[in-house]
């Protein structure tokens, strides 16, 4: 989304040691050529978690409901009936302390294979 890009454009302008890490990896990926390629984008690791981080920081959808169509019951027995609306901020679970440290800082290395492997899947939600 338009909104997605200018948040990532606003993180490269306001980090500029990791615009220019970026830049420096998309540089060598491309070469003589002009445009990168779908199958480029596998090459340029660094880049992909400077846009992670920034949809993390700055989600495009900051929260998301939904109606209901069955009840939920908790583990605890708590339980939610069929038809209520349910609501969820996307942005309170990308800065929840629990699951980020130093959740307010654009630190792109959160989304290494190795950082992201111990996270809950659901704890990066950038689209809803």
């Amino acid at each position: 989304t338009a909104s997605g890009i200018s948040w990532i454009l606003y993180c490269m302008a306001k980090y500029p040691e990791h615009q220019q890490k970026c830049r420096e990896e998309i540089k060598e990926v491309l070469g003589d050529r002009q445009t990168m390629e779908w199958e480029d984008l596998g090459k340029i690791p660094y880049t992909n978690m400077c846009i992670k981080e920034s949809l993390r920081i700055y989600p495009p959808v900051p929260g998301v409901a939904r109606m209901l169509r069955n009840p939920v019951t908790f583990f605890d027995g708590r339980s939610i009936p069929a038809g209520t609306l349910v609501g969820l901020s996307i942005y309170a679970i990308h800065k929840n302390p629990a699951v980020w440290e130093d959740p307010e800082v654009f630190n792109p290395l959160r989304f290494t294979p190795e950082n992201s492997a111990n996270r809950h899947s659901h704890a990066f939600v950038p689209f809803a």
